[in-house]
């Protein structure tokens, strides 16, 4: 037996979780369908925390984030649940080499209009006495910086979807598509048809995109993030007084995050470049988290306690670092989205917006131009 709906969508992650949420409250009927569990740690959108930020060196990004701001509001009034938290952020560095990545920043949050604060060494020392960064650093600080509960927000987003009306079935990997007009989708469970199919498919997007004769160059890393128990002054990494960080920096960039609800300080590098199969079995690996623990011993040795609760999570990366989020380029009732690039999560209730939008409309108001289809996609016949 064939089921029909609006529209199905693959992949529940955080945006097609979104995707789905927004065609059930338009009045759709939306399938959205994972291949694992709701919530999984397999992919890309599950933990305690996930940084969102007006503050990037592209005032595209820039635009976009803004934009995104009331997306995640109107689910929190919707759902009555506090998703994200506002505290503040910092862009750093103290390599004189990275002056213009942390200038770019406050560049690019000037041309979108956003509140933002350039602090010298001084500043910084002053302000926040946790760093340990010499007389050569210099920052951005955005206000609206915050963190968002990641794998709560997929929760409730599948939560609200299905109260409005979505169908959604977990644990259905995807065998087959067959496009046309209606596109069908085949799992290891049933067989579906759309009007309309949202992929979205994050590191296993190239096995699915391949039925609509599609490849993207993207490679799949392992990132990890760990937690480390402050040694003395725990009180000063508190969501009050330590803001979420971006700490541009060669050979990698940190980041990081403040104590939330794990009793410790969250810290990770950004694109370490391990590159994997998603379908292998992954642990957290120890020489990440002994690079880590080294990096927080050099520049915030308050928090240089034990590390703990090691997690690892994958990047699905472009070659430009970019998003994808466009039509199939042979079927205008296919929209792809993936391949964004370890930083994306913060979009996710904006681009969800995006993502219906294109399906019910074929456009949207959503700053998604500069992440549309490129030249690297690789089409094939088959």
């Amino acid at each position: 037996m064939t089921d029909h709906f609006d529209t199905i969508v693959i992949g529940a992650g955080v945006m097609g979780s979104a995707a789905a949420y927004h065609l059930a409250k338009d009045g759709r009927r939306p399938l959205l369908i994972e291949r694992f569990e709701i919530g999984h740690t397999l992919g890309s959108s599950h933990g305690e925390s996930r940084i969102f930020r007006f503050a990037y060196n592209n005032p595209d990004y820039a635009r976009l984030a803004m934009q995104c701001l009331p997306h995640w509001r109107a689910l929190e009034a919707d759902s009555g649940e506090r998703l994200l938290e506002i505290i503040g952020g910092l862009d750093l560095t103290h390599d004189p080499a990275h002056y213009p990545d942390v200038e770019a920043v406050a560049d690019a949050l000037s041309q979108v209009g956003a509140r933002f604060e350039q602090l010298d060494a001084a500043q910084i020392a002053t302000r926040y006495p946790q760093w340990r960064l010499g007389d050569a650093a210099q920052a951005v600080f955005s206000p609206d910086s915050g963190f968002l509960r990641a794998t709560r927000c997929v929760q409730v987003l599948v939560a609200q979807a299905a109260k409005y009306g979505a169908t959604v079935r977990e644990r259905e990997p995807v065998t087959e598509i067959i496009p046309g007009q209606p596109v069908e989708v085949i799992t290891a469970a049933g067989r579906y048809r759309a009007n309309h199919l949202i992929i979205t498919g994050g590191a296993w997007i190239n096995e699915l995109i391949r039925f609509v004769g599609v490849q993207l160059p993207v490679q799949i890393e392992q990132e990890q993030v760990t937690y480390f128990t402050p040694l003395r002054n725990a009180e000063s990494f508190r969501r009050d007084r330590f803001p979420i960080f971006i700490h541009w920096r060669s050979p990698i960039t940190g980041y990081g995050f403040p104590i939330i609800d794990t009793p410790g300080v969250k810290v990770g590098f950004h694109h370490e470049g391990h590159f994997i199969d998603p379908d292998i079995p992954r642990q957290p690996r120890d020489e990440a988290t002994q690079r880590v623990w080294a990096y927080v011993r050099e520049h915030l040795p308050d928090a240089a306690g034990a590390p703990f609760e090691p997690t690892a999570c994958l990047y699905t990366t472009t070659p430009d670092q970019n998003f994808v989020i466009d039509f199939a380029p042979d079927f205008d009732n296919v929209v792809i989205c993936s391949s964004c690039s370890g930083h994306g999560f913060k979009f996710g209730a904006g681009i969800g917006r995006a993502l219906a939008d294109l399906v019910e409309h074929g456009a949207t108001e959503m700053n998604i131009g500069h992440v549309r289809m490129r030249t690297f996609a690789r089409q094939f016949a088959d």
